[in-house]
């Protein structure tokens, strides 16, 4: 990743991370809008790589990042030494894909939108919040019998991926209310 920012270190502290069930249940059937290719449809199962795609991007954020799977109280960010922690959802995931007939072979440009929605919530409420997506596309040939149209449509969501956690960790790493929060106390002094 090419992460951008302001500041040499990661964010001080001890984080929760949240990852929303939309992140870990991708499910869809992708189906060329073309004629080319039109009797084939590409089943896709993302399982768990988005939710460690995320979980990656955020250990390279913070200094330590503890996996939660419900939401912590004030009590117990307190008792466990959390100074905060992200909730990520998935606000789109929309791939696609056109093929067109060539004269020999059958070209296809597979698309991919993906969006996250991030909030960083500390002890005194919402520390955090942005949206950011990411749009890419990726290009090639078919295949004899369309068979590497999956291949393709992969690639795009691979890309579109990494351009929107990029672009989270970047707003994340660059947030001057996240890293004020996460300073410790004696060094604030």
């Amino acid at each position: 990743m090419n992460i951008y920012s302001h500041h040499d270190e990661k964010v001080h502290g001890r984080f929760g991370l949240l990852i929303d069930h939309s992140v870990r249940e991708v499910h869809r059937s992708i189906k060329p809008s073309s004629h080319a290719c039109s009797g084939h449809s590409y089943p896709l199962e993302m399982g768990d790589s988005l939710a460690t795609s995320v979980r990656h991007t955020s250990e390279m954020l913070f200094d330590e990042v503890v996996e939660m799977h419900t939401a912590p109280t004030g009590e117990a960010m307190r008792a466990d030494n959390i100074r905060g922690y992200a909730l990520v959802k998935l606000d789109e995931f929309k791939p696609r894909v056109n093929c067109a007939a060539g004269f020999w072979s059958m070209t296809c440009t597979a698309h991919a939108d993906v969006a996250f929605g991030i909030t960083v919530r500390g002890l005194d409420g919402i520390l955090f919040s942005t949206a950011v997506g990411g749009t890419k596309s990726a290009d090639g040939d078919a295949g004899g019998a369309c068979e590497a149209v999956a291949g393709l449509v992969a690639n795009a969501i691979e890309l579109a991926t990494r351009d929107a956690l990029e672009r989270m960790a970047e707003r994340i790493s660059n947030s001057p209310k996240l890293r004020a929060n996460a300073t410790p106390t004696e060094e604030k002094k």
